[in-house]
C-alpha cells in the first residue's frame, strides 16, 4: 500500500512520526497506523521516498501539490492509504 503525504518538516521528522503512530503503546487512528500495525506488518516494513520538494512554504500549496500526487499515484482509498483526498477535505482540514 502506498501514501502520499506533505511535510514543512524533515522527511525523517515526518517518518518518526508514523512509526510512532504504528507503535503499540501509541496507536493512532490513522490509516498509516492501521495498516502497518496489523497482523504481519510493523514500523520495519515502512519505506519513504521524496516525490517533490518546493521551496513555497505556504501549507496550502504543500497540500494542493500532495492532492496532485495522490490523484497520479491513485493513492486513494481503497487502492491505497489516502483518505482525505477531496478538495473538500482540504478546506476543513
Amino acid at each position: 500500500m502506498v501514501y502520499v503525504g506533505e511535510t514543512g518538516r524533515t522527511l525523517k521528522e515526518r517518518l518518526k512520526e508514523h512509526e510512532a503512530d504504528v507503535h503499540v503503546r501509541l496507536r493512532r487512528e490513522k490509516p498509516i497506523a492501521e495498516h502497518f500495525g496489523s497482523l504481519g506488518h510493523g514500523p520495519d516494513d515502512m519505506g519513504v521516498c521524496m516525490m517533490e520538494r518546493i521551496q513555497d512554504a505556504s501549507r496550502w500549496y504543500r497540500r494542493i501539490k500532495e492532492l496532485g500526487w495522490i490523484q497520479k499515484c491513485s493513492t486513494e482509498w481503497p487502492d491505497g492509504l489516502n483518505t482525505r483526498t477531496k478538495i473538500d477535505n482540504l478546506l476543513n482540514y
